[in-house]
């Protein structure tokens, strides 16, 4: 793989960094490279990618498999859903529609069959949507799909259940475990109930206190998500926020930059009220020094643990420490899967996403069809900086371990970016790793997107030919 295929030149570099240390960000772990908005291709070949999975197994070069599972409801708020929230959900109008839902999603994974025989199960994330809507029992039979692909799933395995606190009871949480979910992920947001209920929601501090109560009891670890930039937020209400959990005893929080964008109620409507991308840097250096100083130990560029706490588990959300593989699954309504390996063909890496529309995904299904609404097919450019961008989200890149999976030195490949950023002094480049220091966590969204320019450019002039193409056939 020619170094040039992806390099950006340094006074490029300069520039471009220059010129948006000011723009807001949009982090990009969900998706990974690239952009959904090039995700067209609607025959993704989900047979063949089975097949290709099968084959590393039989050759020795698999790697567990990361499952998420989605749920496609969440209470109705006013805005219609929360006011940050950029995700696809439908409108819940109760229970049943979960049980219909869940009647569907035992039949994906029926289509399945024995694909994922004798390959080993990595981490499961039920996600959504709001997972916690579910009823008690519903735990159980989630955890049952979930074994039906994947028979063993020790107590190794990192099994995590997101939700909102005013849906959490003490029934729930103790189905949750025993169901054999062992983590939860807990979509605070504000602790600020006047912030909070900005979004539409109407959760309360002694919701999420209960909830914190509850799986103590159970001896459930719990992550607390919190967002900064938020409309009408402060560097004293974030830090009270802050100061406020930690006195709590959590010792898992994710504390990330706030999404704007598409058509939220925040970006139609608060955009006005949203602190600039340089507020949200200063929210930033004052929220890590506050949890360094009370023991926090950053382990993503959103992700902080505090060491000590007795039913810790070594999760870190989103991020592949592998840079020659990645091997995740998604199942249900809006689910993303990404796959690939360096020692396949190039061209037969994917991400995909299933329908976002359930009812076009129970048609699929009902139809007998994996319910895949459009995906994209890496080169092997794509698969590199998708490993790349997972790992840096991870806060560092191991130089020898992409050497060995693709063939070239990570740092000679886009020394021209490496360059830049040192200037910034955002990287710290040694001849093992390269690693995100300073205020260069804050800004991995930019990096990522700096890293991926020469590709996006590539990318942009494709959709450009084909457009001009289709309207050339149309025409004629």
């Amino acid at each position: 793989m020619s170094s040039e295929t992806l390099s950006v030149d340094l006074e490029t570099a300069r520039h471009y960094i220059e010129t948006h240390l000011d723009k807001r960000q949009v982090n990009k772990i969900q998706h990974s490279f690239p952009s959904p908005r090039f995700w067209t291709e609607t025959a993704v070949p989900v047979e063949e990618i089975i097949t290709d999975r099968q084959h590393l197994q039989t050759v020795g070069r698999s790697s567990p498999v990361n499952l998420y599972v989605g749920a496609p409801f969440c209470i109705q708020t006013a805005p219609a859903k929360c006011g940050y929230c950029l995700f696809p959900v439908e409108v819940f109008t109760g229970n049943k529609d979960l049980e219909r839902y869940y009647d569907y999603l035992r039949r994906e994974v029926a289509l399945y069959g024995d694909a994922f025989a004798d390959q080993s199960l990595g981490a499961v994330y039920f996600g959504g949507g709001t997972a916690n809507l579910y009823k008690a029992d519903k735990y159980y039979q989630l955890m049952d799909l979930v074994r039906s692909l994947f028979p063993d799933t020790g107590p190794e395995v990192d099994i995590t259940l997101e939700g909102i606190p005013q849906l959490f009871t003490r029934e729930k949480i103790q189905a949750i475990k025993e169901s054999g979910m062992n983590r939860i992920s807990m979509g605070v947001q504000q602790i600020n109930e006047r912030l909070n209920s900005l979004s539409g929601r109407k959760q309360t501090t002694k919701h999420v206190t209960q909830t914190l109560e509850w799986a103590r009891e159970f001896g459930m670890p719990c992550n607390v998500d919190l967002i900064f930039g938020w409309p009408q937020q402060t560097v004293a209400t974030m830090v009270e926020d802050l100061e406020t959990v930690i006195s709590w005893g959590v010792y898992d929080i994710t504390h990330y930059e706030l999404n704007v964008g598409g058509p939220t109620d925040f970006a139609l409507n608060r955009y006005h009220e949203l602190p600039s991308t340089l507020s949200n840097l200063e929210m930033y250096r004052v929220a890590r020094d506050l949890l360094v100083s009370h023991g926090y130990e950053q382990i993503t560029a959103y992700n902080w643990r505090k060491p000590g706490d007795p039913h810790s588990r070594p999760y870190e959300e989103g991020v592949s420490r592998r840079l020659d593989t990645m091997n995740t699954v998604g199942l249900g309504y809006a689910a993303i899967t990404f796959f690939g390996d360096a020692g396949l063909p190039n061209g037969r890496s994917w991400s995909y996403i299933q329908w976002r529309n359930v009812q076009e995904y129970k048609a699929a299904i009902d139809n007998g069809r994996f319910p895949v609404e459009a995906g994209f097919r890496h080169e092997i450019e794509d698969f590199q900086l998708s490993m790349v961008w997972r790992n840096l989200f991870g806060l560092e890149l191991d130089r020898h371990a992409y050497q060995e999976a693709f063939g070239v030195d990570v740092y000679e490949q886009f020394e021209g970016v490496w360059k830049a950023l040192e200037e910034w002094e955002f990287v710290r480049v040694t001849a093992d790793k390269i690693r995100l220091v300073g205020d260069g966590p804050f800004y991995t969204p930019l990096i990522q997107t700096l890293l991926a320019e020469k590709r996006y450019e590539t990318l942009r002039q494709r959709v450009v030919h084909k457009r001009t193409a289709d309207l050339e056939i149309m025409e004629t």
